[in-house]
């Protein structure tokens, strides 16, 4: 997470003077986006694998509860089936939470990929109108 705010830092430094930039700053804005691409790929990585992590774990640990309830208190059918869905709805809600920031990363990975091509349409415009 700190990388990726560093690049940030450096985003936000070149593009406060984006209508006077060179073709070679233009260039390496589009580096910067790339590496923050990559960046918030990582970062959306941890979440999916936090989100599967506790959506996995929800199923086991409905099921340890079930079985523990049934055998070592010796509940009822029903009784030990709702106690074991309390476990359950515990982890699908970290899983929840984390499905949610791994969305969103996802989200900010796509658009620096899209800030990448909208730079090199740019390049292909400053080409266009005579630069080099």
């Amino acid at each position: 997470m700190k990388q990726h705010n560093e690049l940030l830092k450096s985003i936000d430094a070149f593009e406060e003077n984006l209508d006077s930039l060179t073709p070679f700053q233009i260039a390496t804005l589009e580096h910067y986006y790339n590496r923050a691409e990559r960046e918030a790929w990582k970062i959306a990585g941890f979440y999916k694998s936090q989100y599967q992590f506790y959506f996995g774990r929800a199923s086991t640990e409905r099921g340890q509860m079930y079985v523990y309830e049934r055998e070592t208190n010796k509940m009822a059918i029903n009784d030990s089936n709702y106690k074991s869905k309390i476990a359950e709805g515990l982890n699908l809600e970290k899983s929840g939470i984390y499905e949610g920031y791994y969305v969103t990363w996802k989200g900010v990975a796509l658009s620096y990929q899209g800030m990448q091509n909208t730079l090199k349409d740019m390049m292909k415009a400053i080409v266009v109108e005579g630069g080099k």
